[in-house]
């Protein structure tokens, strides 16, 4: 996103859009996986009654954690997604935000299976990628990320009840680009 021309602009505006589609958080404990720099942590933080924060990137860690010292609710984490261990039903809700594509397909499968039982009966999950018509990879100038498809990202929220999926307007109508989706969903 940061590369893209009128990254302010899409910034504020597709976190703005995101927000709109959370519940209420109100006293409830959040998981953030893969929370980066903490573009999300402060709405979490002033409505949850606990947000545990993580990243693989112990640079982004301490950035965030410096950005919003002023909380008192958070902890965060420096830890590999997978290598993350929580007792059963520990969160209310659990978030993810461009944080699939950076996984093998045997990993997410396993990652899902842990959110599920992470989340508490009636817990929420909500995320967000960035999609693909035919499935692909990228690996070009060392980045790697795996672009899927809508149906794979379907397929993977068997264990929940949806509840809304979209595509960001932001990137709709910043770039007619209708590949960037979100998935929002309820374990019962």
């Amino acid at each position: 996103m940061y590369k893209r021309p009128n990254a302010d602009y899409l910034d504020g505006h597709e976190k703005a859009e995101i927000i709109s589609y959370l519940p209420d958080l109100q006293q409830r404990k959040v998981l953030d996986l893969g929370s980066g720099i903490g573009r999300f942590t402060r709405h979490f933080a002033t409505q949850a009654a606990h947000l545990t924060s993580t990243d693989l990137m112990s640079h982004f860690v301490e950035k965030n954690r410096q950005n919003h010292a002023d909380l008192t609710n958070v902890s965060y984490l420096c830890s590999d997604v997978m290598q993350l261990q929580f007792e059963p039903a520990s969160f209310d809700f659990i978030f993810l935000h461009w944080l699939l594509m950076y996984l093998e397909d045997d990993q997410m499968k396993l990652l899902f299976k842990r959110i599920h039982q992470w989340l508490k009966p009636q817990g929420e999950l909500f995320f967000r990628e960035t999609c693909a018509v035919v499935r692909r990879t990228n690996t070009k100038d060392g980045y790697y990320a795996h672009y899927r498809t809508l149906t794979e990202y379907d397929t993977l929220i068997k264990n929940f009840t949806l509840l809304k999926e979209g595509h960001i307007r932001a990137y709709v109508y910043a770039f007619a680009d209708p590949l960037q989706c979100y998935w929002h969903c309820r374990k019962d």
